[in-house]
């Protein structure tokens, strides 16, 4: 059986690399060293995947951690040895790599990055604690949103204009359109008919 190297996505902080392997495999192995990570699982389509990358920069191996409860992929998240500065690069070599991708659902610029942000929650990639309803709240009014300010009336419409108004327009429109494909088929058959 052949083996196959899963895609991986990545995205990072100041103190950690956070990875996601997009493969459905069952009892995972994955080994941190200080400057490389190596994973290997059978699939629960029978393949085999493995990989093995050298990275930028050395990782803390003993306080990096895996995540395989919350996700259908496997988690990593790799503690920085040194936190500061953004690597930039995932790998030790900085060449693209067609398994590697930038996780842009998970990835925060350095300047986003909030100093009390709980980078202890791996797995449990929350909104920062804030539920729905207050992040809709923090938002304000959006358009056409019943009760909820923005735009005047529905979806936008000008203000004592409902939904009877637009089907007259649109009957309206209908009639306009009638009578432009009569003046047509009217000014093809006058042409047809004359001598040039």
């Amino acid at each position: 059986m052949t083996t196959q190297v899963p895609k991986i996505k990545w995205a990072e902080r100041p103190d950690f690399v956070y990875i996601t392997i997009e493969a459905d495999v069952e009892s995972p192995v994955v080994k941190f060293e200080s400057n490389k990570i190596s994973f290997e699982g059978k699939g629960k389509d029978g393949k085999q995947y493995a990989f093995s990358y050298d990275l930028f920069k050395e990782i803390d191996a003993d306080k990096s951690s895996t995540d395989f409860k919350t996700s259908r992929y496997p988690r990593l998240k790799l503690v920085k040895k040194d936190a500061g500065p953004y690597w930039n690069f995932l790998l030790k070599d900085k060449k693209k790599d067609k398994f590697v991708e930038t996780d842009w659902t998970l990835w925060k610029d350095e300047d986003e990055v909030e100093e009390n942000e709980d980078a202890g929650k791996f797995g449990n990639f929350d909104m920062g604690g804030m539920d729905m309803q207050q992040m809709m709240q923090g938002m304000g009014g959006m358009g056409g949103m019943g009760g909820m300010g923005g735009m005047g009336g529905m979806g936008g419409m000008p203000d004592g204009m409902n939904f009877d108004d637009m089907d007259d327009m649109e009957d309206l429109e209908d009639k306009e359109e009638e009578g432009d494909k009569k003046n047509t088929e009217e000014t093809e058959e006058t042409k047809l008919n004359s001598v040039d």
